[in-house]
Order: structure tokens, then sequence, then C-alpha cells
């Protein structure tokens, strides 16, 4: 849903929005087939300095939004990660783009065109930052784009880890939670192979990951269920280190203002970096 709220596509990138403490670059990032994918950079400004300063030593962290909405919508969460007055990470770099058909990219979005964009991602931000410590983070949808980015063998190990925050086990499972009543066609349409075009198989690309994991889950979660989370965890058997954290007050979209989330995560680059 790009679409949402309902100006989401055509809100402009306004360097009014940016906390004065940030440093923010626009940049585009195009993909295999053409689309051109619109997005940001940020970290902490450092003396006033205007431009972005790429250090190798300092982890990025891509980040892979939700459904609904734009990478500027975001802002509330990375100032969060940046700044204090809450436990900031100390040095971090988050470069979010959004997706073909989301905010200012063209395209239209599909599975297969996700993909397709999270390996231009990767690519436009590890030409970027050649040397750098590399993390996935994705929220809900993002979690799907995150692990299969991190699924591709040849990128898993440059990665450090990747963070997974309220994510489903998969479409089908998706359909059969929103529509549980039996009267409804849905869930049984599910399970005909041709019905879903989009399936994001989450319960069974997580099996092939071996970089470590962090989960975000909101137990309070009132879009995905919070056991989908749990059975994302118990299949990421080969992951090196997994660890779990619960977010008992937490929806779906609000984890990120809760007590314990910036520590979990500053706590998990510390631990993998």
């Amino acid at each position: 849903m790009p679409f949402l709220p309902w100006d989401g596509r055509k809100l402009p990138f306004d360097e009014s929005l940016i906390d004065k403490r940030l440093v923010c670059k626009q940049v585009t990032v195009e993909t295999i087939d053409k689309c051109k994918l619109a997005g940001i950079i940020l970290t902490k400004s450092v003396e006033g300095e205007v431009d972005v300063r790429y250090r190798d030593d300092v982890p990025v962290m891509i980040y892979f939004q939700g459904n609904a909405g734009n990478t500027l919508l975001r802002l509330p969460l990375f100032s969060r990660l940046l700044l204090p007055p809450t436990s900031s990470i100390p040095n971090l770099y988050i470069v979010a783009i959004s997706y073909r058909g989301y905010w200012l990219s063209t395209g239209s979005p599909s599975e297969y065109g996700l993909q397709k964009d999270a390996i231009a991602i990767y690519e436009f931000v590890r030409k970027l930052f050649p040397k750098n410590p590399l993390y996935v983070y994705g929220h809900s949808l993002g979690g799907a784009v995150g692990l299969y980015l991190v699924s591709q063998s040849n990128i898993q190990k440059d990665l450090r880890g990747i963070i997974i925050e309220n994510t489903f086990t998969s479409i089908k499972d998706m359909v059969t939670t929103i529509y549980p009543q039996n009267w409804l066609p849905y869930k049984y349409l599910v399970r005909l192979p041709f019905v879903l075009w989009n399936k994001w198989e989450n319960s069974r690309v997580i099996q092939e990951v071996t970089a470590p994991i962090l989960f975000l889950s909101s137990r309070n979660d009132e879009i995905v269920p919070q056991e989908q989370m749990l059975e994302l965890y118990k299949l990421a058997g080969k992951s090196e280190k997994k660890i779990w954290v619960n977010f008992d007050k937490a929806l779906h979209m609000d984890t990120y203002v809760h007590k314990g989330y910036v520590e979990a995560i500053n706590k998990f680059i510390s631990e993998t970096n």
C-alpha cells in the first residue's frame, strides 16, 4: 500500500523534515530492469558538516520498510536510532531506499520486483561503503525483503547480521489470519498454487539463513500475530546467533518508541560487529 497516506507517492523530499542534528543525503538507485529507486542516507552531523562523510569503520544499516507509506514517514524511527536522549547508537549510517512503486520510485511493486530492488540496493550500498560492517533491517514486509537478500549465499557471507521486526511467515498464512471465517473463500483459494502472485515464503527462506538474527516482536501486534514471529524464530536453526526481544505493550508500527528498542539493536551490532 504505497499510496497510504493518500499523498504518500507525491510527498517531496524536504530538508526541513530532517532533524538539524542529522546529515541527510538524497540518493537514487537504478535496478537491473531500469527502475529508479528514491531514497536517503542518514547519519549524525559532526561539527556542523554539510555532507555525509563516509568512514569505513562505521556500521551501515540497510532499512527495508513495511507495506504502507514511504521512507519519510520512518524519520522518527531513524532519529530515535541516531539521536539522544535515547541510548542512541554511537556511530551508524542508515540507508533507506523506497521499493519500486513506493514514494518517488518508478515502477510497480511485486515480490519479484522487490527482490530485484533488494539486490540493487545491496550493490549500491556495497559500492558506496566497500569496507563497512553491513546490516539489514526489515520491518513487516521489509523483513521478507531482507530475508530474501540475506538468503543469497554470495551476499550472506558479506553481512554481519539481520534485524527483523514483526515479520510474517508467508502471505498464505497472513490471508488465513486476516480472513479466518469458514464461510469466506480466501483461506481455501490460497491453497491453490496459481492464486497467489506474491508468496513471500519466509518460513522456508529463513531456514537458509546462517547470519546472526535479531527478532524484534510486538506482543500486541494487531496485524501480524506474534505466533508467526515465534515460528520464524524456531525455524532459524542455522543462524549462528539468534536473539529474541519481546515488547509487551507494542503494536505493529510503534515498537521503536518502547523501552529497550534502541538498546537491543545497539547491543546486537556491538556483539556482531
